[in-house]
């Protein structure tokens, strides 16, 4: 579209802007000039993110493996270094995350920062 067509659709006058009733109007109907932010995902969700890796379902099939064994020290090592694997990673994530918002604009924010 060119640029006269859209001033022309959007019943503006390039030269004055909108007066202070039209944008008041536009307002009321059309809500303010702003992006809504996206709702971040649960600190839970992210966390159980971190289980959903290859090696770790082959960990925790070791882990059910050595409970059917009935092997309670193995399973409870396997299992342990799973969990503080998670606990490392989702640690990390959230620092990098937020290292990252830091760069980017307050609005721009994940919300469970």
């Amino acid at each position: 579209m060119s640029v006269d067509d859209a001033v022309k659709r959007l019943e503006v006058d390039i030269a004055t802007g909108l007066s202070l009733d039209e944008v008041q109007k536009r307002r009321d109907r059309y809500g303010l000039n702003q992006i809504t932010p996206k709702k971040g995902v649960p600190l839970w969700i992210h966390f159980l993110l971190q289980f959903n890796q290859p090696l770790v379902y082959i960990l925790l099939a070791a882990t059910i493996i050595t409970l059917f064994l009935k092997e309670w020290v193995d399973a409870s090592v396997i299992f342990g270094v799973v969990f503080i694997n998670a606990i490392v990673g989702f640690l990390q994530e959230s620092k990098a995350l937020k290292a990252l918002a830091k760069r980017l604009e307050p609005r721009l924010l994940v919300s469970w920062l």
